[in-house]
């Protein structure tokens, strides 16, 4: 059978074949395998991605593995130390810790990850323009970029709390603003470097768009990055979200969140130290394992430490 095809200029093209496209897919597949396979070699990417799954299921699933609800206070149990009714000890008010760790988790993975989805919808993009456009453009951007990472992270998550009010909608987007700066440096980095290539070149010459050859080469070579990037920001989202909550202007009680919990705990730190300790001690582990997860996927992804 005939495997050519004529394009609209008339000149013939060669349409691959069944054999082609099985090869193309098998290809494809070795490397998903070998990634997965380096990434699973990297013991502290392992550990940190068991952590991750540990408190992701304990969170999903704390309806079902506790018989406590978070937030109803009991008098008669409050500062009991750790047993086997209240494996974690219980708060000021009497309620479960374990049972506000789990659920707490609820709010602080969701805030961490939908700030960084924001910070990588909003920077991706303008890192990519400010980078293959260059000129008046590209001076704009990075001069705000300059502006706002010319203030720590938290301290301009403060300001703009300050500015939105309190709550997790506030948290998530003053935290998600927060991180902005630091993904359009990545992108536009990733950009600057892509644009002189030869596959550029020749889409440009062969007339593609703008809009075309950001979104089919330069944002499809940058998604590794943007991934390894966006899972280690995870971990900053939360420290910054459980910062603003420890301040009071996060979560409100009786809602369960770490930093809040980490807040009504500091009162206990003498007499009932473990309040406060465990709230911490899981903010610690979350970031730990995004961290080491992000590390093993950053091996796992880039093609030059793969060979080596």
């Amino acid at each position: 059978m005939d495997n050519t095809r004529a394009d609209s200029s008339g000149s013939v093209a060669h349409a691959p074949n069944t054999m082609q496209m099985m090869s193309m897919g098998s290809a494809s597949r070795r490397r998903r395998g070998g990634r997965w396979r380096t990434f699973l070699r990297n013991r502290a990417a392992v550990v940190g991605l068991v952590i991750l799954v540990v408190f992701i299921l304990a969170a999903i699933l704390a309806p079902l593995l506790t018989p406590y609800n978070p937030s109803q206070q009991d008098l008669a149990m409050v500062l009991q130390p750790p047993s086997a009714a209240h494996w974690l000890g219980t708060d000021g008010s009497g309620r479960d810790l374990l049972a506000r760790i789990m659920f707490g988790g609820q709010y602080t993975l969701i805030i961490g990850l939908l700030a960084v989805t924001l910070a990588v919808l909003v920077g991706v993009p303008l890192g990519l323009i400010s980078g293959y456009l260059g000129g008046w453009c590209d001076m704009i951007i990075q001069r705000v970029t300059d502006i706002m990472l010319s203030f720590n992270t938290f301290l301009l998550a403060l300001a703009l709390v300050a500015v939105l009010g309190v709550g997790p909608t506030s948290v998530i987007i003053a935290v998600g603003i927060g991180v902005i700066p630091q993904f359009i440096r990545l992108t536009r980095g990733v950009a600057l470097s892509l644009k002189q290539r030869v596959y550029i070149e020749a889409a440009e010459s062969f007339g593609a768009s703008r809009a075309s050859i950001l979104w089919r080469h330069l944002l499809r070579n940058a998604v590794s990055s943007i991934i390894v990037y966006a899972t280690l920001n995870i971990g900053v989202a939360i420290l910054v979200a459980a910062g603003l909550g420890f301040l009071g202007l996060g979560v409100q009680p009786p809602a369960a969140e770490w930093g809040t919990m980490l807040s009504e705990g500091s009162q206990y730190i003498f007499s009932a130290p473990y309040v406060s300790a465990f709230p911490g001690l899981a903010v610690f582990l979350v970031v730990l394992g995004f961290n080491l997860a992000g590390d093993g996927l950053r091996d796992a992804l880039d093609p030059n430490l793969r060979r080596g």
